[in-house]
């Protein structure tokens, strides 16, 4: 699959990503809470789904502060990334 120009950038996050095991992690919770790790982990991919409808209501969200560095720096395939991604929690 292409990845196009205004994703870029979250494709090499999440490349980048690969490198970390969160599967410890997730253990350790299911541990300490009883809550088993499927669990665990469908309740994390959730509020991650989530995050961008809660950034579009809370006060100085990451993503806002994301959204503006890269205005900043005139990086507009970026601003479009985040905007499409703040669009699909709509």
């Amino acid at each position: 699959m292409t990845v196009p120009p205004e994703h870029r950038e979250f494709a090499r996050q999440v490349a980048l990503s690969q490198e970390v095991d969160p599967r410890p992690t997730f253990e350790a919770l299911s541990a300490a809470t009883g809550v088993p790790v499927d669990e665990l982990v469908h309740h994390a991919l959730v509020r991650w789904v989530a995050a961008g409808a809660e950034a579009l209501m809370a006060i100085e969200p990451p993503v806002l502060r994301d959204l503006i560095a890269a205005r900043r720096r005139e990086d507009w395939t970026a601003v479009g990334g985040i905007v499409d991604w703040l669009e699909a929690g709509l």
